[in-house]
Parts: C-alpha cells; sequence; structure tokens
C-alpha cells in the first residue's frame, strides 16, 4: 500500500478543526481523528482507515462520538477508537514513525514551561511523552528531554540506544525557542557535576538505574510478556495475555510477567491464597527463566510480587504505562510487598504462624488472606 494522505482533525463538540502543523505531536486534553488513505499497488484501489484518538482528559461525549461517527461513515468506514499510550504499531507509522503525547491542550501548551519528556523506541518507531517531573520518573534505559528555565537538557541514560538519542536531540531542538540553550547529558559521564539538572529533577541516587539498563544498547529487549495462571483451566492452566495494563489486571488472579531483564510473578490482593496457582506460577518462571538467558547476558532473576504494593521502579519503567496509582485499586501503600521464590516458597509450605505475623492484612504471608485470619 502507498500512502494517498494523512489527514489529523481536531474534534470539538461537534466541531472539526484540521491540525495543520506537528501532526503527530497529540495533547493528553483533546480528541483527534485521524484518516489515512492509501493506494493498492497491484490493484490501483484506494482504502481508508479512520482513528478516533482520545486524550487521557479529554471530553469525550456523544455529541464528539457522533461527529466522529459522521466523518468516518462519509470514507464508508467506521473509526477505531484509540486509548492515551495504547496506539497501535499502523497508527504510529502512519504519522511518519514518530509520536509525541504532550500534557494539557494544544492551544495552551507552551514549550517554556518546566517539563519533562520520555523518549523510547518501540518496534521500530519513537514514542515521546510528557511525564511529571519526579526523579522516580527518569531511568537509565531511555533518553529524556527536560525544560528548566531557558535550558532544554537532553539527558541520555546508559542504555538510551543510538535512535532515542537522535530523536531526543531533535525533539530538543525543535521545542527550543529563541534564548534557550539545548545542553545534552550523558549519564555517568558529563551528569554529575550539573547542580541545577538535580536540583530540579531530584536525588541522583533515588532513580531507576538497575545496573542491567547498560546492556540495553547492546541487547535490544523485547517489550514485556504475561501470562495468566489458572490451574482450573485445566486444559491451559497458564495462558498468554496479549497486552499488560493496570485496568484489565484482575486482582483474584496470578500472572507471570516478563520484563525481559526480570521475571515477576504478580499476585493479585484477592488471589494471595490461591497456593496451587501462586505455586505453579513460581515454579514455570524458574523454568521459563534459564531458557530465555541464552539470549541475555544473565540469567533474569524472579521476584514475587503481592499487592497491594508499590512497584519496583525498574519494574515499572519496563513498560509505557502501566499505572501503578490503577494496579493498586486507586491507593498505593507506604510499603513494597515483595519476595524472592525462595521466601515464597517457603511461605507457601508453612502451616503454622505466630500472631505477630498476622496483624497487618495487607501484608500477611503469602497463601493467606484475611478470612484465615481470627478477629481475636
Amino acid at each position: 500500500m502507498r500512502t494517498v494522505s494523512v489527514e489529523v482533525m481536531s474534534v470539538v463538540h461537534t466541531n472539526l478543526a484540521p491540525v495543520q502543523r506537528d501532526t503527530n505531536v497529540f495533547y493528553d486534553g483533546e480528541v483527534l481523528v485521524i484518516v489515512h488513505r492509501a493506494k493498492s499497488r497491484e490493484s490501483g484501489l484506494v482504502a481508508t482507515k479512520v482513528w478516533c484518538w482520545k486524550g487521557r482528559k479529554c471530553h469525550f461525549g456523544e455529541r464528539e462520538e457522533r461527529k466522529v461517527g459522521e466523518l468516518a461513515r462519509r470514507y464508508g468506514t467506521s473509526a477505531d477508537v484509540v486509548g492515551q499510550q495504547r496506539e497501535p504499531v499502523e497508527l504510529v507509522h502512519v504519522l511518519g514513525g514518530q509520536l509525541a503525547i504532550r500534557q494539557g491542550t494544544r492551544a495552551h501548551w507552551s514549550s517554556e514551561n518546566t517539563a519533562m519528556h520520555v523518549v523510547r523506541s518501540s518496534d521500530g518507531h519513537v514514542l515521546i511523552d510528557e511525564i511529571d517531573l519526579n526523579i522516580r520518573n527518569l531511568c537509565s534505559g531511555y533518553s529524556y528531554c527536560i525544560s528548566i528555565l531557558d535550558n532544554i537538557y537532553v539527558w541520555h541514560g546508559c542504555g538510551s540506544v543510538a535512535v532515542e538519542q537522535a530523536a531526543a536531540l531533535r525533539y530538543a531542538q525543535d521545542m527550543a525557542v529563541k534564548g534557550t540553550s539545548v545542553k545534552e547529558l550523558m549519564e555517568g559521564e558529563n551528569d554529575g557535576d550539573d547542580e541545577m539538572f538535580w536540583m530540579v529533577v531530584g536525588d541522583s541516587e533515588s532513580y531507576a538505574k538497575a545496573d542491567y539498563w547498560k546492556w540495553r544498547r547492546s541487547v535490544v529487549p523485547s517489550e514485556p510478556r504475561c501470562w495468566l495462571v489458572d490451574v482450573a483451566h485445566s486444559e491451559a492452566p497458564i495462558r498468554p495475555v496479549p497486552t499488560v495494563f493496570a485496568e484489565t489486571v484482575q486482582q483474584d488472579s496470578v500472572y507471570i510477567i516478563d520484563c525481559f531483564w526480570e521475571f515477576f510473578v504478580l499476585v493479585g490482593k484477592d488471589a494471595r491464597a490461591k497456593r496451587s496457582d501462586i505455586t505453579l506460577g513460581i515454579h514455570t518462571a524458574m523454568a521459563m527463566a534459564p531458557l530465555v538467558a541464552t539470549s541475555k547476558p544473565f540469567s533474569p532473576t524472579i521476584h514475587v510480587l503481592i499487592l497491594p504494593t508499590q512497584l519496583p521502579l525498574d519494574m515499572r519503567h519496563a513498560f509505557r504505562n502501566l499505572d501503578e496509582l490503577a494496579l493498586n485499586g486507586g491507593f498505593v501503600p507506604d510499603h513494597m510487598n515483595i519476595l524472592s521464590t525462595q521466601a515464597a516458597l517457603e511461605h507457601l509450605r508453612t502451616s503454622c504462624w505466630d500472631r505477630s505475623a498476622l496483624r497487618d492484612h495487607t501484608m500477611l504471608p503469602l497463601g493467606l488472606d484475611s478470612s484465615h485470619v481470627p478477629l481475636s
């Protein structure tokens, strides 16, 4: 197929307005329609694809939905509705292979605001997301653009690859207004002495910088993979889950998550007493780790993570959009509930516990839930 045209339009109530510039820059406060027309090289026929992209903070009511439907019908098709950070590869490709998503609205966003953008590559494309300026959002695996007063810092983590570094520098240069300087920093090389950078971003010891990120330049990691564990499903007790989103994790289920560098057995808050599922999940992960180790510099470590819990920083950064708050049902505790496989299996084998281990119902030993604990 050969592209004939790509149109991007903003939808506000019942009005459509064409986006004339920066068509591959979206804002989380807007609704957009993307119309892609392509001609078949064999038949010469033109096919039209329509997407409706909804920013996380947009207003999408009946009027907007009706307008999008009318436009799609005009092209003889229906619109594929796409949520923010769930963009299919085909859409990013149509937009030129790069998509940036910023906070706010197109009319009011300014490059002079203090802001943080993470630049990562996936499936041969570049994805740029504006995120909250917080040291916990910094990770050694990627490149970042951080605007501070009249400076834009381009910080490259030790694991950032060449395409991310080049895209981050171009993005910063495109944002820079007259009088703004663009400064590149390489993690561990020339970033240590820049007091302004760390003063604004935060404590230089508090970001996600697991040692394994340094291998990302030489070993391109695959996207995280996930499996649902359910021994009651006799034909397929371990089934693949296509994508991992916090909203789709079932709290009464057990999952195996392969973050390439690490494995996690994730136990939902209502699944902590499902000993058979948890045991199968742990043993399966232990069997998988040495099999995938041949494509890595080391054998992945396996952790057991029990909800509710804070997420390990480096695990969170393996995903583009793993929402810690949503994963915990709207409240993130002040602790991390994580065990080694050895400790988890020991919990599951133990049938008698001291009363002191049963006081906090959110931190009960693995294999128990509140129904196992006497009220007094």
